[in-house]
Order: C-alpha cells, then sequence, then structure tokens
C-alpha cells in the first residue's frame, strides 16, 4: 500500500497557486531526526556502583529529561550518547510526574524538536527511541492506542514497544518531533506502554533553566514503592 500522500499549497509571487505533495517521513528519517537528542542515563551510589539505568532526552540546550526512577537511587548521574559519557548533575525534579532534569555538558547532542501533545489523536504512528536492556538508541514503531486523562494534562498510551531501559526516553511523532517522554509498562497486559507529555517535560527544563538555578539541595524524595516496579497511578 502507497502511504497516504498530503497536499500542500505554496501561493508564489504574482498570485500562482502550486501544490506540492509531500510524504510522511520514514522510519529511517524520524531516527536521523529524533536520535541525536536521546542519550543513555546511568545513577550510581557513592561508590560508584550503578543503581539505575535509563534514557534521557535533550529538550533545551545542555538540559535533558528523564523519569525519576531511573536516577532516584543515585548520588552520581552519567549520561552517554554512543561512544562518549560526560558527568551530570540533578537541576529540578517532579516526584507527582516522575519526571527529573539533568544538566549535561560535552556530548554531540542536539535538542529535540518539540511537538505537541495535546493535538496528539489515537491511531496516529509514533516511534519510541531508547535504551531497553541496554541497548542504546533502539528505535520502535507503534500506534496510538489511547490517552489516558491524569492530573494536568494525558498520558499517552502506545503500542511502540518497551522495555526496562527505556524509561525517560522519547516518543515521536511522524516528523519526528518529541510528543512524550516513556515512562512506565503495564505488564499485566500485553504492549501497554505508557509516555508523559512533553509539555511537562518543557515545563521542568523551563523551572531548571531560570537565571541562577542551581538544582536542588535535597535529594529525590520518591513515594513508597517508586522503583522500576513501581505501580503507577494511572493503573491504581
Amino acid at each position: 500500500m502507497q502511504p497516504i500522500k498530503l497536499i500542500r499549497a505554496i501561493l508564489l509571487g504574482g498570485g500562482a497557486l502550486v501544490v506540492q505533495a509531500c510524504t510522511p517521513f520514514t522510519p529511517e528519517q524520524v531516527f536521523n531526526q529524533a536520535s541525536p537528542s536521546v542519550v543513555m542515563v546511568y545513577a550510581a551510589d557513592a561508590s560508584r556502583k550503578i543503581v539505575g539505568r535509563g534514557s534521557g532526552v535533550l529538550v533545551a540546550k545542555d538540559l535533558l529529561v528523564t523519569n525519576c526512577h531511573v536516577i532516584a537511587r543515585g548520588q552520581i548521574f552519567l549520561v552517554g550518547h554512543r561512544q562518549k559519557r560526560s558527568p551530570a548533575r540533578l537541576m529540578a525534579y517532579d516526584v507527582d510526574k516522575d519526571l527529573c532534569v539533568l544538566n549535561v555538558q560535552g556530548l554531540d547532542v542536539t535538542p529535540a524538536r518539540i511537538g505537541d501533545a495535546g493535538t496528539v489523536r489515537v491511531g496516529q504512528r509514533v516511534y519510541a527511541i531508547g535504551t531497553p536492556e541496554g541497548f542504546e538508541l533502539t528505535l520502535s514503531e507503534g500506534v496510538v492506542s489511547g490517552l489516558r486523562e491524569a492530573a494536568g494534562g494525558r498520558y499517552i498510551q502506545t503500542t511502540a514497544p518497551m522495555s526496562e531501559g527505556s524509561s525517560g526516553g522519547g516518543l515521536f511523532d511522524g516528523e519526528g518531533r518529541l510528543i512524550g517522554i516513556t515512562a512506565f509498562v503495564f505488564s499485566a497486559g500485553q504492549n501497554l506502554n505508557f509516555a508523559a507529555p512533553v509539555d511537562w517535560a518543557v515545563d521542568l527544563a523551563k523551572k531548571a533553566s531560570r537565571p541562577g538555578s542551581q538544582g536542588p539541595e535535597d535529594p529525590i524524595e520518591l513515594p513508597p514503592g517508586l522503583t522500576k516496579q513501581w505501580r503507577h497511578p494511572l493503573l491504581k
């Protein structure tokens, strides 16, 4: 089946109307567009033992968002992209939304193009990029299978496969724009995967980038039981 073509009308000088046809991005094009913003995230304790591993997405210069449950047990944070690793510093967090912002420098990464989670529709094609089971920059494809209301926004339910380590990665639309932060999987069912809306991540990054912001002095205090097996309140 041929991809559906979109029609774009362009008004040229002199009033001539030219109609151009364009097609949605291929998965390869989405990956090329989005992958430079996706990183690996590690958390280590004071003895440098790895106690957390997941993914992250750059949403602004030097600022990435990940899930708090990825790094909550750590005191030292490390971020990687392809063959390079750099230390990172916690800048802000929102435990209710399970989102944390880290500052990282020295990596060959670029902020993601930000999409609009408010326009997401059930049935549209989406792509998840992250580090499932430690496999860096893994692309998976699916559709939006539901939109689940929560306090302050809607979680995006998707069939794009996720695994342990996908937490904190990016969910992208068909043009490689970031629409969500992959957050959790409902393991009691099949292919029930969820992402937090991108506007939560952007708002938290703006808070972290305010002039004079040095990051929180207190460690992350997560709700009891918030671990990789944590059951999200949306599912209770």
